[in-house]
């Protein structure tokens, strides 16, 4: 259970849902815990964007495994 409650999407980061809706199929609850400071869900946005960027020099498949390996390790389930 987490410490601080998930709140509904603030309407002055809507724009940040499609964006989760198309990679995860959903919009995170940490991303709906950390709206209570807007300027860090967009910074992680840009972080995610970055990469994620198709055009990196690492495979995408290989980025892929890599945050998935680090995920479980840490007990993380996305």
């Amino acid at each position: 259970m987490p410490r601080l409650a998930p709140l509904p999407l603030a309407p002055e980061l809507k724009d940040l849902e499609a964006g989760y809706k198309k990679t995860l199929g959903f919009v995170p609850n940490s991303g709906l815990i950390m709206q209570r400071k807007p300027k860090l869900v967009r910074a992680l946005q840009q972080l995610a964007a970055a990469v994620w960027d198709p055009e990196g020099e690492v495979p995408l498949g290989f980025r892929r495994l890599v945050a998935h390996v680090a995920s479980r390790a840490h007990g993380c389930h996305y």
